[in-house]
This record gives structure tokens, C-alpha cells and sequence, in this order.
């Protein structure tokens, strides 16, 4: 099957280029594959639990020619085998203009990809894990300055004393992704893996520069844990999930939990060759204890409701998570090249908000990001890791879908 290119000509009129875009559309379902079928979906027919209210690309004042033609290129992506499954959220003027989801759930079983369907975040979990170091801190419950060891007896030595609570949550720490402790992974519960990492210590000095790594976020997990007397997951519940409303975020997986069902199997490669399965909704989850660096599951929606807390400056509907000064912190350039405080920061404070576009990316190719200076995000998942498309083609268009360069 080939592929038409539609290029972007000047002055090309919109209605001729919606025509070409659905000319696109339809030349993938002459495949037989899922992405086909689920292209067809009405991508702005709202679902009952959509979070914003519906609207359309043109309403907002967006072009749905580029919109169309990043699906109609996520199913091409699909039918060469680059990813299993892709689902798009984007949010204009706080309104959803595009929801559509092509492709696989379980390309093994033949299950379609639906929208709102449960993915795991893997690294998306980290503003959460931020998030309940920042609520603690605003309580005095502890201090960004603190020496960790002050919390865990593991990092009372030459090599992690010096390290503070401020240097994990801007990765500033002096750790490195790569390098996991031996027996890491077979520690029983999440103190005792983060208790070897403390004990191995980092391998660069602390408080020089930003190294991301999720022994920092491992760490601000066991401090939570240590400061409220119960788990970090427990706390992350408690404290942030249930106010938000955020109830298809979750932080343990049984193949017997009621929202198994809705579970999207993962898929890998570590070659960028053909994608495999490696884990679905059949199997438990990999680690047994929580991992405050990736142990969540989510949706879309949830996130979205998630970006909008932060992007509303702490507040929500009933309430207030973190105090307006707390959030521009956190959201403001810690070490070069500007990692927050558990946000990724993907530019400079922009307009009236002050506030920089912002969000988080997942190794399982799932990211979000946030514009606060228009009011919009987009949210792209896949189940699709070590997927190079997802980086290298699919994240450098995003901010393209909301009318920015």
C-alpha cells in the first residue's frame, strides 16, 4: 500500500486540504489492520466521562488539516509496525477539539485501541511523586533543604550525605539512570531497593549539575513513606488522586482489578526492530512493591485533569493542592537545561500566566504537555517502548496540533 503525501501548499484552501486529508484516511482503510477501523471513529464525538466539554478545531480556532494528517501518519506508523496503538487528546481553550485513538490494545489478541483506555506511565508517575514531597514541604513536614539522610539511615555516609531532598526532585542528585544497585529489583518493598541506592551512592558529585534518574524518585518516595508513617502510594491516593477526582489513576495492578479490562498491553523493542509484547493485562505487574518513578497507571483524562491543576496554579474544583508560589517553583528551570521540580519544561515562561510549557514523557511512549499561555494541551499515548517514531517524528509536531511552533 502506498503513501500519499499531501504537501502544504500555499494558500491552499481549507475545505481542499480536508479533502486531501480524508483522501489519506482513506487510502489506510484499504488495509485491513485495526488502524484502519478505528480511523474511522468520530474523533470529536464526546465519551460520557470527558472532563472538558467538547468543541472543534475550527470553534477554537485551530486548523483540523494538521490534526488529520498526524493521525492519518500514527496509523501509517501503525501499519509499518513502528507502533502497536496511538490515542491523541487535544485541548483548546479548555475544550476538547480531537479525541481519537487507532490501532492496537493487544495486537496478539486482535483488541482495538480504545479512547480512555488505562496505559502505564512509567516516568509520568514522577509530578506525582514530586507533587507529595511538595504538599509535605508546605506542611513543614520537612524542608527542600533537608539532607536526606536526615530521613534515611542508608544515605548517612561519605558517598550520599551531603545529598538533599532539593537536589532529588531537580535530578540534581549526581545519579545516573543506568546504574541500578545488584539486587535492585528483588528488594521486597520499595525502603529496601532505595536503601541501596543510598548505600551505593551516587557516582558524580551532588549539587553540580541535572542527571535525570529515578533513584531520585525512588528516594522522594521512601521519604514520603518515612515522614507520613505510610506508603508513598498510600499518600499519593490519599492526598492527591482522591481530592483530584482522578479515579482511573492507580497505583497496583492485579490481573483481577475491576479496571483490568481497560488495560493496554506493553510493547518493546530495544533495536528499534519489530515491537513484541511483553506484558499484558493477563500477567502481574513487574515490580511487586510501588515504584514512585514509574509505578502509576493512568488515562488521558486523568492527566489531562492533572496538567489543568497545575496549569489553574494549584487549584481545583473544591479545593487547593499547592499554593501559587509552590507551583511556580516547581515549575521554574532548576539546573540547565531546565528541568523542574518533577516537570519537564519544554520552554520559558510564556504569556500572561508566567508560567513555561510543561508536562512529562513515559519510556513506554507516552507524554503531555501543557500551554498554559493558550489554554491548551495535548496528550499522545502509545503502549509502544523504545518506539523512536514516538521521539524522534511524533513529539518535535506536537505543539503544531494547538497552532504553535
Amino acid at each position: 500500500m502506498g503513501r500519499l503525501i499531501v504537501p502544504e501548499e500555499a494558500g491552499m484552501g481549507l475545505q481542499i486540504r480536508r479533502v486531501l486529508s480524508l483522501a489519506v484516511a482513506s487510502s489506510l482503510l484499504i488495509g485491513s489492520s485495526a488502524f484502519a477501523q478505528s480511523n474511522a471513529l468520530a474523533r470529536n464525538e464526546c465519551l460520557p466521562s470527558s472532563p472538558f466539554p467538547c468543541s472543534t478545531p475550527e470553534d477554537e480556532g485551530l486548523d483540523p488539516f494538521v490534526l488529520e494528517a498526524f493521525m492519518n501518519d500514527v496509523a501509517w506508523w501503525g501499519e509499518q509496525g513502528r507502533i502497536v496503538g496511538g490515542e491523541l487528546l487535544v485541548i483548546e481553550n479548555r475544550r476538547i477539539v480531537w479525541h481519537q485513538a487507532v490501532g492496537w490494545s493487544d495486537r496478539d489478541r486482535r483488541v482495538p485501541l480504545e479512547r480512555n483506555s488505562i496505559y502505564r506511565l512509567r516516568s509520568m508517575t514522577k509530578p506525582f511523586t514530586g507533587a507529595a514531597i511538595l504538599i509535605l514541604a508546605e506542611e513543614d513536614q520537612l524542608d527542600l533543604d533537608d539532607p536526606v539522610a536526615g530521613y534515611l539511615p542508608s544515605f548517612d555516609n561519605e558517598r550520599s550525605g551531603t545529598i538533599t531532598i532539593r537536589e532529588l526532585i531537580t535530578h540534581g542528585a549526581g545519579f545516573e539512570q543506568t546504574r541500578f544497585p545488584e539486587g535492585y529489583w528483588a528488594q521486597p518493598d520499595l525502603r529496601s531497593a532505595v536503601d541501596l541506592v543510598g548505600e551505593m551512592g551516587p557516582p558524580n558529585p551532588p549539587g553540580e549539575s541535572y542527571r535525570y534518574s529515578d533513584h531520585n524518585s525512588a528516594t522522594l518516595g521512601a521519604i514520603v513513606a518515612e515522614v507520613t508513617g505510610a506508603p508513598a502510594e498510600e499518600f499519593i491516593r490519599t492526598r492527591i488522586l482522591e481530592p483530584l477526582g482522578l479515579r482511573d489513576t492507580h497505583a497496583y495492578f492485579a490481573p483481577d482489578s475491576a479496571w483490568a479490562p481497560r488495560m493496554n498491553s506493553t510493547y518493546g523493542t530495544r533495536t528499534d526492530g519489530p515491537l513484541e509484547r511483553y506484558w499484558d493485562n493477563t500477567m502481574p505487574q513487574q515490580t511487586p512493591w510501588f515504584r514512585a518513578s514509574g509505578g502509576l497507571y493512568s488515562t488521558t483524562f486523568d492527566y489531562a485533569r492533572w496538567l489543568s491543576v497545575w496549569m489553574d496554579l494549584g487549584e481545583f474544583e473544591g479545593g487547593r493542592l499547592l499554593e501559587e508560589a509552590t507551583v511556580r517553583e516547581a515549575l521554574a528551570q532548576g539546573y540547565p537545561p531546565g528541568y523542574g521540580m518533577h516537570w519537564e519544561r519544554f520552554s520559558g515562561p510564556v504569556g500572561d500566566t508566567g508560567l513555561p510549557r510543561f508536562g512529562h514523557s513515559g519510556s513506554d511512549g507516552t507524554f503531555a504537555i501543557a500551554f498554559p499561555g493558550v489554554e491548551a494541551m495535548v496528550l499522545y499515548f502509545t503502549q509502544s517502548r523504545g518506539a523512536r517514531i514516538v521521539w524522534t517524528e511524533a513529539m518535535k509536531r506536537i505543539p503544531t496540533l494547538v497552532g504553535l511552533e
